[in-house]
This record gives C-alpha cells, structure tokens and sequence, in this order.
C-alpha cells in the first residue's frame, strides 16, 4: 500500500549544515504546499510543488561533496562500525559518535536486533541509545544503511553526508510485540540514497526528521516484506521521505522543512518520488 498526501506543511530551504559553502541559493519565504509531492526546495511562491526545477543547486552539491570526498580520502576512511564500536556513552547514550569533519566512514550501522522469520521474534544484540554527530562526515553506506531496529531505543544522527545508502527506523508493534525505535534525522544530506533517503517502517511518533536535503533516491525495485524477505510491488523505492501508512497504530512523524530533488525533470515531478506512505506489510 502506498499513499500520498497528509495535509499542508510549510516549505522552505533547508541548508545542511553539512554542506555550509556549497553555492545554494539564497532560501526564499516559507511557502504552502502539499505534502503528496513533499519537493522541499527553494522554489518561489509560484512553483509547483511536485516540479521544483533546483538544478543549479544540485550541480552546486554535487561538487561540493566530490571535493570533500577527495579531501578525505587522503586522512583515510574507517567504518561506521567501527567507529561505533570504539564510541562510548556520554549524555545519556549509550554510544555517542562524535565524527570527524570531512572524514569518510564506510558501510552500514544496524543497532538492534532483526526479525527472525521462524521464531517470529527479535533476535541479535538489543540495540542501545545512539547519537551520531557527524560535523560533516561523509558516510559512503556502499549500499547498505543505517537502521535501528525492533528496540523500543533511540537514534538522533545529525549534520552528516549520506552516500549511496539510507537511515532507516524499523519497529513493530502487534498483539505479541512492542519495540518501536524513536529519535531524530536532522541536517542531513542525502546525496543518491539506495531506495530512501529515510523510512520510517513501523515506526514514526516522537521521530523528528528535520531540514535534511535529498537528491536523487535510487530506485533499486521493490522493497522487502519484513516478515518474509520477498519483495514486494506495493513497497516502491526511489522516494526521498517515506512513513508509515499506520500513524493511528505508530504515531505521526514530525516532518519539518525537508528537500527532496530529483535531477531527471519526469522524475522529479512525480509526487510519490519526494513523500508517500508505505505499509510495513506490502
């Protein structure tokens, strides 16, 4: 099941921190739209809000994070992994990762545990509180994601740069179980994510996902049926922000300010490519 549309939120030009020099343009007054299209760009009052042309801008980012990447390369890349494992508690978490600028960090993070399709129940390690500040890293996800899983704990990553991969808050809540993961997605710059840039999957109250900047989600086909593993038409990727269709079971998400941007013109005017709502179930 998918859907488009929630209402009106308001639009302006979120720039990630992340990306401070890049040669954006300069954000505009906050406009209307509807979130069936969500094409969070600094578009004028005029613009359709499902055919925002930015491709200035993502010329502009593109280079921007080529540059950083090629000055990062030089200090070395580390995995995600192990900079989380080698991260301590501070504030409260349980790991806090505190990113070097520029720095690149490579492959997924999965905090929590997955679903086992015989036992019907969590197995792996449980998954702690978990803060990601990246102070404009560059994560190279090399395809894989960043996910927090079955645990009713919590992620907030912030100001980072997303490579070629997606964050990702998985719960699931039923008559059996209750683990449903909270946190924030913030200041983030989605440079070609695999599938989403993030999805919201069995999970969206107290989840804040707040001025992050997407361009050009990769469709790479159906997404998989958590319980099962077999792909599913009814889960389409390529979507910048995706939610689930069950707010009356998981809770709203807080969707402020976000852009999505897709550089093929016939891409980028299609509402479901910025936002839609997905069932967790195909």
């Amino acid at each position: 099941m998918r859907a488009g549309g929630m209402g009106e939120l308001p639009i302006a030009l979120p720039v990630s921190r992340a990306m401070r020099g890049a040669d954006l343009p300069a954000p505009v007054a906050p406009v209307a739209a509807r979130a069936t299209g969500m094409t969070l760009g600094p578009a004028p009052a005029a613009a359709r809000a499902t055919g925002i042309t930015l491709a200035p801008a993502a010329r502009a980012l593109g280079a921007a994070i080529l540059l950083a990447a090629l000055s990062a390369a030089a200090a070395g890349a580390i995995t995600l992994r192990e900079a989380y494992e080698q991260a301590g508690p501070l504030g409260g978490y349980d790991k806090h990762l505190e990113l070097e600028t520029g720095r690149v960090y490579t492959g997924g993070l999965l905090i929590g545990p997955t679903y086992g399709p015989l036992t019907w129940d969590p197995e792996g390690e449980p998954g702690g509180d978990v803060r990601i500040v990246g102070n404009g890293a560059i994560l190279d996800l090399q395809g894989e994601q960043i996910c927090i899983s079955f645990c009713n704990r919590r992620l907030d990553i912030e100001d980072c740069v997303v490579l070629d991969g997606n964050i990702r808050f998985r719960g699931l809540r039923d008559d059996f179980l209750d683990v449903v993961p909270t946190g924030s997605v913030r200041h983030v710059t989605f440079y070609r994510p695999h599938d989403y840039g993030v999805r919201l999957q069995g999970a969206g109250g107290d989840i804040v996902v707040e001025r992050n900047l997407c361009v050009d989600a990769i469709d790479t086909g159906p997404d998989f049926i958590f319980s099962t593993g077999i792909a599913s038409d009814c889960l389409p990727t390529g979507t910048s922000y995706s939610a689930s269709v069950f707010t009356a079971i998981y809770g709203t998400p807080a969707l402020r300010s976000n852009w999505s941007f897709h550089s093929d013109p016939a891409r980028n005017s299609v509402p479901l490519a910025h936002f839609h709502f997905l069932c967790e179930h195909g």
